[in-house]
């Protein structure tokens, strides 16, 4: 018998940003519910696959994500 685990979720603010050949031209901002800011920034960067900003015909095209945790 296994005892369930609780991970509290903590909210992140997630700045992701979009390059391409290394010059950033757009950035959108995501509000993520997650157990660490590892993990918010994975989820921010699958969100982004649905932005308008995401092009996959863009040259070099690359994104980075950066969370930052809400004070509570």
């Amino acid at each position: 018998m296994s005892a369930d685990v609780y991970i509290p979720l903590r909210t992140f603010v997630v700045t992701v940003e979009f390059f391409s050949g290394g010059d950033r031209y757009a950035s959108e901002i995501y509000r993520i519910n997650a157990s660490n800011w590892h993990r918010a920034e994975q989820a921010a960067i699958a969100l982004s696959d649905d932005s308008t900003y995401y092009r996959p015909e863009i040259p070099a095209l690359s994104r980075a994500a950066v969370a930052r945790a809400v004070p509570v």
